[in-house]
């Protein structure tokens, strides 16, 4: 099981890996803001993401509130950061799971100081390739693709890329 924030949702469904998410963790978690953000603003505004994502609610994406106490938690922290991102860190601490699927930087800082771990979405493509889940082809695909709709630096690309490669070399070997 791993808990989700928006961003990571948004970007496998626009490069074809959500299921990706399934193949590796079986369950995906979101909390309620985290659902309002992806699915009910996504599907205000058009976007065929949301749609897609949608049709895996309760296949293997499934809403988890969070308690009173943890939703006043994460109200501490929305002018920091985003509430979406909060209740996800909430989330992860209420049901006592420590990985984190989230993207931006100090989001992840912060939750890394309350003791959670977090993967980013290359990180899943990678661990996807890892656990033979994505072949290489479908993880370089995946990383380049990725690049074009996250803001991606050329180093970070570069880094991910090479661990591919890598590790792919090392199966040849």
């Amino acid at each position: 099981m791993i808990i989700s924030s928006s961003s990571p949702l948004i970007l496998l469904a626009k490069i074809g890996k959500l299921s990706t998410l399934e193949k590796l963790y079986n369950k995906v978690l979101i909390p309620y803001e985290v659902y309002r953000e992806v699915i009910v603003q996504g599907k205000k505004e058009n976007y065929s993401d949301a749609a897609l994502i949608e049709k895996f609610i309760n296949e293997f994406i499934f809403v988890k509130h969070i308690d009173e106490e943890h939703k006043g938690e994460a109200e501490k922290l929305k002018d920091a950061i985003g509430l979406g991102e909060n209740e996800a860190m909430e989330l992860c601490i209420q049901e006592k799971s420590k990985l984190l699927l989230m993207d931006n930087l100090e989001p992840r800082k912060i939750a890394n100081s309350r003791g959670l771990e977090c993967i980013s979405t290359p990180g899943v493509l990678l661990e996807a390739l890892k656990v033979k889940v994505l072949t290489f082809n479908e993880y370089e695909s995946g990383i380049k693709e990725l690049s074009k709709f996250a803001w991606l630096s050329g180093d970070i690309v570069a880094h991910f890329l090479e661990i591919g490669y890598k590790l792919k070399e090392g199966e040849s070997k």
